[in-house]
């Protein structure tokens, strides 16, 4: 009997005190939404929009970062940086796009910068800017004080991330910290996370740099944010927000993205918005490329779904000329025809048509393959090996997934099927130049109009001898920003190059390799 009231005394006390625990994480998770919870008015259209979104069914959704210059309990200050997310778990991907703090915007009727928004309009003029800019919709947003950004990341444990830039605070104007950070995998506080992406002096690619450093830092922080050890963490992280973030998200909100949107994070795009800088009545701009700008804004909407992807052009052509079709078919058949009938006139024609064409005396034979094309552009031009630091350990090394897309690794191996000699091989005489197929495009981590941009393709016209002005880039590819590939002719298009550039440290990018592309090679692409 002794025992049982024991145990019953025992059983209240447990359940009165999980009761007391579960009641007290209701009230702070309750205080703390409601204290982190900021309402602007929006627009009809975007509103009608928010309506509409179902998060629990995986509606496609944007968020825009803003990281504010502000300690807590300030007002006013300006948007340091500014990221826009999207986020599609339908495809499971996520882009994210930086919007440069010195962009050239029409502020109340004057010209401004785009990061002086929120000190003359707040959060709600912020985001209507952005949304002017990118002409699309801003779904929900998050904005974070240097205070706040610091407690997040120490809440976490540290953020590790890859630093492709040995640099240091010592003599920094921007802060009185003192750190140095070496090339390779870093283990970062929230102070030097905060440091790392502020940096811009030192950057060779100034503003675009560090725009680089933001968007992976923010990267490894919902990486991490994301994982089921950090829910463990929550209050800490809570308290942290508490005073030191707004957003338009509820509680509920969260908590589905969360739940519904976290396979996205593991294939992120970044963009960069690709412009040109001027200095307008002494002071410096950041002007967008306009018709860049229209191109990266179809994208975002066609990840949005608010609108289909451009159907293939050659497809369209065809349907739109259906008596152009027709006519083409009616020569067919009638070409058919005048075969078929050459043929029962003439039987041994057909023969000597699909007779092999017999080998020329005075022709080389085919050379083996050149093993010199497999090697990888990853070598700078006194033979050197660049290589990239990775993890000590198993753990670190699962701190690090990879996204899809940093996996995606250039190849310049010749194809299998190709059929014909290696272009460092072919004997001219028997082959001529000509120019390529392919449409322009790029699949390389910098953008046209970036000084990474500018530097890379001087470096690829250095390689071919060509003038910069001489030069036509049909194709092009790239692995982070040490290395690249780039598939370029004259403007004559009599004469076809694949250069291999690599960044040397010290003097920029360098062509490391140059091959002649020649007629049915399929390098060409």
């Amino acid at each position: 009997m002794k025992s049982k009231k024991i145990l019953l005394f025992t059983l209240t006390a447990l359940t009165v005190l999980v009761l007391g625990v579960v009641s007290y994480l209701f009230n702070f998770v309750t205080s703390t939404s409601a204290s982190i919870k900021e309402d602007i008015d929006r627009n009809p259209k975007v509103a009608n929009r928010m309506e509409n979104i179902d998060l629990g069914e995986g509606d496609p959704i944007s968020i825009l970062i803003m990281g504010l210059d502000t300690r807590a309990g300030e007002g006013g200050g300006r948007a340091d940086a500014m990221v826009l997310v999207t986020i599609n778990p339908a495809d499971k991907s996520t882009h994210m796009v930086s919007i440069p703090r010195d962009t050239y915007m029409k502020i109340s009727g004057a010209e401004d910068k785009i990061n002086s928004t929120y000190e003359a309009g707040g959060t709600a003029m912020t985001v209507s800017s952005v949304e002017k800019l990118l002409d699309v919709p801003v779904d929900y947003f998050v904005k974070v004080n240097f205070k706040g950004f610091e407690g997040i990341v120490d809440a976490l444990g540290g953020i590790k991330l890859n630093n492709v830039l040995e640099f240091d605070t010592y003599d920094s104007e921007f802060t009185d910290e003192k750190m140095y950070f070496p090339k390779g995998w870093n283990h970062l506080t929230g102070k030097e996370a905060l440091i790392y992406a502020r940096m811009r002096k030192q950057d060779p690619r100034g503003d675009f740099g560090r725009q680089e450093r933001q968007r992976q830092v923010i990267e490894k922080v919902i990486e991490k944010g994301s994982r089921t050890s950090s829910i463990l963490k929550f209050g800490e992280i809570a308290t942290v927000i508490q005073n030191n973030v707004k957003t338009n998200m509820s509680l509920k909100d969260m908590g589905q993205i969360q739940l519904n949107y976290r396979d996205a994070r593991n294939n992120i795009k970044q963009h960069k918005i690709e412009g040109s800088e001027e200095t307008i009545k002494g002071t410096y701009y950041f002007m967008p490329d306009e018709d860049k700008l229209k191109e990266l804004s179809n994208d975002l909407k066609v990840h949005l779904d608010l609108i289909e992807s451009e159907p293939d052009e050659s497809n369209e052509q065809a349907d739109d000329n259906p008596e152009q079709n027709k006519e083409d078919s009616g020569k067919d058949k009638e070409e058919s025809s005048e075969k078929k009938s050459d043929e029962q006139e003439n039987p041994n024609k057909k023969d000597k048509e699909n007779d092999p064409p017999q080998p020329e005396e005075d022709k080389a034979t085919e050379p083996e393959e050149d093993t010199s094309t497999k090697e990888t552009d990853e070598n700078n031009e006194d033979g050197t090996t660049v290589q990239e630091d990775e993890p000590d350990t198993q753990q670190d090394q699962e701190d690090e997934p990879e996204s899809q897309t940093d996996q995606e690794d250039t190849k310049d191996e010749p194809r299998q099927d190709s059929g014909k000699p290696n272009v460092s091989e072919v004997i001219t005489k028997n082959w001529s130049v000509v120019p390529t197929q392919q449409e322009n495009h790029t699949i390389i981590t910098f953008e046209k109009g970036t000084l990474d941009w500018e530097e890379m393709t001087t470096a690829v016209a250095k390689g071919t001898g060509l003038a910069n002005s001489d030069m036509i880039l049909w194709w092009a590819e790239g692995q982070g920003t040490d290395r690249a590939i780039a598939t370029v002719t004259n403007k004559a298009q009599t004469e076809n190059y694949r250069v291999y550039v690599s960044w040397v440290d010290g003097a920029g990018y360098k062509p490391v390799k140059v091959e002649v592309l020649y007629e049915n090679d399929q390098k060409n692409r």
